[in-house]
């Protein structure tokens, strides 16, 4: 039985619960705390434990009526996981972050539709941005927060010109500028091959380099074999990244989080580190949080574009990172103030605060980012590039099909394998 029919029969029994010992859930959702301030679980993987404090005090002193208990997962997976528990508990949170893609109708199950509680503000929300938090019945059941995009990487400039290296602009350079660093003691690119999400992201940015550009996007819905010819070929390229040492040994066992972040890049043991547009942030003296204290605090650090490397010049894939979805429980004082803090985070003073810390970029159609016009001139045209690949972008971030939830996972694990050494048509075919 798929975790959604777990979840479902869950959520009867629940119900059923309430019901027969008289405990209602409008009972419990209109309550407040003795004070008249009503309290709201938030469980999520985002913001950050240092982008929240900044963000809730803003909150708090514009809704003083209002307490957010703010529980956070290190990373996506996790959060996942412990949701599933709590839905299969019958204790979902009042708020809970949602993520689009395969997986979305998974969860939006249990949300409000956003027309029951944000009809007045949502219109201030890009038409591209809900569409992706939408439903496979076209129920618009999340606030879409952020956007991000894929492939970019962080390079550490001090160290890198410390050994004489320049930024590569081809496969041939990737391979030479990771030897060139192995041979001064460093790993080369710090690649979080463990989690599926990244892995899977990186894979659909690769695949867009290949045959029509959106071959991918027609195997996940079954129009094309997933052994085609243009995906055995971005597989086959993907294989080598591994085996030339683009990636670090042991990349299929590192995570992104923290690992391949803190345990290479923070450390000082790797020149750049494969992530996402949300770590431009890290480029920036101002919205940067996690440099000091490092052993990289006084280097200087940009991101680029991950290099071309199929046959084709590919784009940034892109889409909504981070949406908010309110509980289908909530009903009076809680669903008030929860809407509160849902247009707070979309279209208010949350949403450019976050987007300064370079998280993400706005869905708000009247917010864009703010920086300090001291900034460095590399951190400018790192900041530059990434929002300038981002509104080129041409191709999805994620794959969403309906009814093929675990798609985005099982892709993952497929391309674990193929970097581990499996014939990337065997694999492949396993998809079909």
């Amino acid at each position: 039985m798929k975790i959604r029919n777990l979840m479902k029969a869950a959520a009867v029994g629940v119900a059923t619960s309430l019901l027969i010992t008289g405990c209602g859930a409008s009972e419990e959702t209109s309550s407040t705390t003795a004070d008249g301030v009503v309290e709201l679980n938030f469980h999520t993987w985002l913001p950050t434990q240092v982008q929240w404090p900044e963000i809730i005090e803003a909150f708090e002193e514009e809704n003083p009526d209002i307490k957010i208990n703010y529980t956070r997962e290190e990373d996506y997976d996790k959060f996942r996981t412990n949701l599933d528990n709590e839905i299969l508990a019958g204790e979902l949170p009042d708020i809970y972050g949602i993520q689009v893609g395969a997986s979305f109708d998974d969860y939006a199950e249990f949300a409000k539709p956003v027309d029951e509680y944000g009809a007045e503000w949502i219109d201030n929300v890009s038409d591209v941005a809900r569409e992706e938090t939408k439903t496979e019945d076209g129920t618009e059941a999340a606030v879409p927060i952020l956007n991000a995009g894929m492939q970019y990487y962080l390079y550490n400039k001090t160290l890198m010109d410390e050994i004489g290296l320049e930024l590569p602009t081809s496969f041939d350079e990737l391979v030479d500028v990771s030897s060139k660093a192995n041979e001064n003691g460093l790993s080369p690119f710090a690649f979080g091959a463990s989690d599926t999400w990244h892995v899977a992201d990186f894979f659909v940015w690769l695949s867009n380099q290949y045959g029509n550009g959106d071959d991918i996007y027609k195997a996940a819905k079954g129009e094309i074999p997933w052994d085609s010819e243009s995906l055995v070929a971005a597989a086959t390229d993907w294989q080598k990244l591994f085996a030339d040492g683009v990636f670090q040994k042991g990349a299929v066992t590192t995570n992104t989080y923290p690992q391949a972040r803190d345990d290479y890049f923070l450390a000082r043991k790797a020149i750049a580190m494969p992530t996402g547009s949300w770590h431009v942030g890290m480029a920036l003296v101002g919205p940067d949080k996690e440099q000091p204290g490092s052993a990289i605090e006084n280097d200087e650090v940009g991101m680029a574009e991950f290099p071309q490397i199929g046959p084709n010049k590919g784009t940034a894939t892109t889409g909504v990172d981070f949406a908010l979805a309110l509980s289908n429980d909530l009903e009076g004082d809680k669903l008030d103030a929860a809407a509160k803090f849902a247009e707070f985070m979309a279209v208010g003073e949350g949403q450019q605060i976050w987007v300064n810390t370079l998280q993400g970029f706005p869905v708000a159609s009247d917010i864009s980012v703010q920086i300090d016009p001291e900034e460095p001139e590399l951190a400018k045209s790192s900041l530059k590039l990434v929002e300038d690949s981002l509104s080129e972008a041409k191709y999805a971030r994620k794959l969403s099909v309906p009814g093929k939830e675990s798609l985005q996972e099982d892709l993952g694990v497929v391309l674990q394998e193929i970097a581990d050494g499996a014939d990337p048509t065997d694999s492949l075919k396993k998809l079909n």
